[in-house]
């Protein structure tokens, strides 16, 4: 019996779904610790915070399925441009955001090597 749909795409649609909600629960459990009352108490969107990460692990996964490594860097640059006010007036934000920022990098290349390498 053959699949109806060819095992590259399959790769694709695996790797969309491993960088996303699997990579939010391990960050959350392995994370959480380091996150300061004064953070997690000012006023956000709930959830928005695991939705920023999933569109920057997508934008991501997207450059780095195009070879365009060295663009994965300006993904990680516009999200710190957007925060820079709260990262240089909370040290323990600008701390939490790059453990953030440096695990969804780290897991998105993770998950690239062991499924297309």
């Amino acid at each position: 019996m053959t699949l109806p749909v060819s095992t590259p795409f399959l790769l694709l649609i695996l790797f969309g779904v491993l960088i996303t909600k699997p990579i939010n629960i391990l960050f959350k459990l392995a994370f959480s610790r380091f996150q300061s009352p004064d953070i997690s108490s000012e006023e956000s969107v709930k959830g928005a915070g695991a939705m920023v990460g999933n569109l920057e692990r997508i934008a991501m996964g997207i450059l780095m399925l195009l070879g365009q490594f060295a663009s994965v860097g300006l993904v990680f640059t516009a999200k710190s441009i957007a925060r820079y006010n709260k990262i240089s007036n909370s040290p323990s934000f600008a701390e939490y955001y790059l453990i953030g920022s440096l695990y969804s990098i780290i897991a998105v290349l993770i998950c690239y090597w062991l499924l297309f390498y």
